[in-house]
């Protein structure tokens, strides 16, 4: 029920063969007040074989169209079902999201602009990008809604250490190897300013919010924030939880109701107050003041000469594993003696750089600030391609699990569904 994204090529490829195949939109199946046109089954019969690199000369298309028409009906009684669903909404603002996504990874992939695009699909479809893109829309709709009903019964699903491990067992053989990866270890440490710039982030921060609580304007007070938006109000748009990586933040922007205004919190990056907007969609609208609490400048250069120290001094892996325990603030990182187990190129370019990608095994980077930290990273290993173990790649399988798991308990929940709706095939 997902819909992956074609190259441009592969795209009109499609398009060019639906038209011929085309019935005049004859109806293959009617579900609910719903309908599946031919031409949609076909789009959808050749977009799978698309995926599976088959083409539609190699396979007998007339059978393939009634197994994936059985999809196409589980999707729709899953849409039904949404419909009638409370819990289950999608904004305007989440399908232009989608759609600029989709557009954009199209463009990326193939390496185009924009206006590249635009003539592209004018050549091939003779169809504007906005024509496109309102094609595109309400198959986008329907796949955010998929995913918000999966998401709305299967979010909590906890899946065990032996969860993760049979299916490990029953899907090893199947799942495709990892491309190329990159084996990082990884040495952080945190500054901390004195407790006299401390005290002076509080002052400031209390006088703001007296300010506050005598009436004065919030927008007018970010003009004395430090925070990234300041310049707009402190506007930092509508955040979901677990979306910031700060759980003190979220938790106060979400104990408050739209007009309100938190008390003073801090966080590793400072002091804050902030103000609710708006509530929506498991979402809050928030804006900041930020009062930074940063280190003296003679903080910041002890800490990167002592980085500079173990990146040229640390010759092996077990010399940097020893500064890992001895030197780093982080004590999940001293409990693995600094171990991030292999990473994907993309991973490793988000973690430490994409000057990471041009560095040889062995190498230790010079140090790199992250938010209130400076880091440096050992290069332990490189492979092209490799086997995924429980070992290295814990986290990445346990998510694997709880998707299948949770695909195998929305095909039951479908089943059950498809009892309740009116299901006529015409094809």
């Amino acid at each position: 029920m997902q819909i992956r994204q074609l190259t441009v090529i592969a795209m009109c490829t499609i398009w060019s063969v639906i038209a011929e195949r085309s019935k005049l939109d004859g109806i293959a199946a009617i579900v609910g007040d719903s309908i599946i046109l031919e031409s949609e089954l076909n789009a959808y019969t050749l977009l799978r074989l698309n995926e599976m690199k088959v083409s539609p000369a190699e396979v007998n298309i007339d059978s393939l169209n009634r197994l994936y028409l059985q999809e196409l009906i589980d999707g729709k009684v899953l849409l039904v079902h949404a419909e009638k669903d409370t819990n289950i909404q999608i904004s305007p603002e989440e399908i232009d999201d989608a759609l600029d996504r989709q557009v954009n990874g199209i463009m990326l992939q193939n390496r185009l602009t924009q206006e590249q695009l635009e003539e592209e699909l004018r050549k091939s479809n003779n169809m504007s990008l906005s024509e496109f893109k309102e094609q595109m829309r309400k198959g986008i709709r329907e796949q955010l809604i998929k995913q918000k009903v999966q998401q709305y019964y299967f979010a909590r699903t906890q899946l065990s250490r032996s969860d993760v491990e049979e299916f490990y067992a029953e899907y090893q053989d199947s799942l495709p190897k990892a491309g190329r990866s990159t084996h990082i270890s990884q040495l952080t440490i945190q500054m901390s300013p004195s407790d006299s710039i401390r005290q002076e982030a509080f002052e400031k921060i209390t006088n703001i919010k007296r300010k506050l609580d005598a009436g004065k304007d919030f927008i007018e007070l970010t003009s004395f924030s430090e925070g990234p938006n300041a310049a707009n109000g402190g506007d930092l748009g509508y955040i979901a939880k677990g979306s910031t990586g700060f759980i003190k933040f979220e938790e106060a922007a979400f104990s408050l109701k739209p007009g309100e205004t938190s008390d003073i919190f801090e966080t590793k990056l400072g002091f804050h107050i902030v103000k609710v907007e708006d509530k929506k969609d498991q979402q809050v609208h928030v804006r900041q003041i930020l009062i930074k609490i940063g280190p003296q400048e003679q903080e910041v250069v002890r800490i990167k000469s002592l980085l500079d120290s173990i990146a040229t001094h640390a010759q092996s892996r077990q010399d940097f594993e020893m500064a890992v325990v001895r030197h780093c603030t982080d004590e999940q990182l001293v409990s693995r003696k600094g171990n991030m187990g292999w990473l994907s190129v993309y991973q490793a370019a988000a973690l430490a750089g994409p000057e990471i990608d041009s560095l040889p095994a062995g190498t230790v980077t010079r140090p790199r600030k992250q938010g209130a930290a400076y880091v440096i990273f050992r290069i332990n290993d490189r492979v092209t391609e490799r086997e995924y173990t429980l070992e290295d790649d814990w986290e990445l399988l346990a998510e694997k699990a709880k998707e299948i798991f949770a695909q195998k308990q929305l095909i039951k929940l479908v089943d059950k569904w498809r009892k309740s709706v009116f299901i006529d095939i015409r094809t």
